[in-house]
């Protein structure tokens, strides 16, 4: 798809603890940014470990969701046997209708598509409100719970 080659080049990662249920859990996040030459490295080094993929999309973009499945299932099919898998919809807060060629993702489309490709979750967030970030990180770690480890590694 188009928005994938025009990617910037950009790799990020970072931690971060959260607490729930009184237990505090250190969730590593390394973001590939959708760079290929960039994926195939940070890949190589990070998928094995990787206990929970995030799978996000623009709820705004429909291209971004056919992209989760075209590109990014693909991706990290090898290693969804002992990882969880989660649908993240972003920018919720620009999900306008703007007609027929502009149509947002809704949340009910989304479900659905996490329900067919046997995800773990969907959930969805928006940046600019904290309350729906903080449950987005609580539902990371309720879905990574069962695991009995305090430590998450997130794509």
């Amino acid at each position: 798809k188009q928005w994938y080659q025009r990617r910037v080049p950009i790799t990020a990662g970072g931690s971060f603890n959260v607490t729930v249920d009184n237990t505090e859990y250190t969730i590593e996040i390394h973001d590939t940014a959708g760079n290929p030459t960039e994926l195939k490295l940070i890949s190589s080094l990070t998928f094995p470990r990787t206990d929970i993929f995030v799978l996000c999309y623009n709820v705004t973009n429909h291209t971004t969701l056919e992209n989760v499945e075209e590109v990014w299932l693909k991706e990290i099919e090898k290693f969804r046997k002992k990882t969880k898998t989660i649908l993240l919809g972003l920018k919720t807060d620009q999900r306008v209708d703007k007609g027929a060629h502009h149509k947002p993702v809704s949340y009910y489309q989304a479900k659905d598509f996490a329900e067919k490709h046997l995800l773990t979750g969907f959930t969805e967030c928006c940046a600019f409100d904290p309350i729906r970030v903080e449950n987005f990180k609580k539902f990371v770690i309720e879905c990574h719970a069962d695991d009995n480890k305090d430590n998450c590694v997130i794509q």
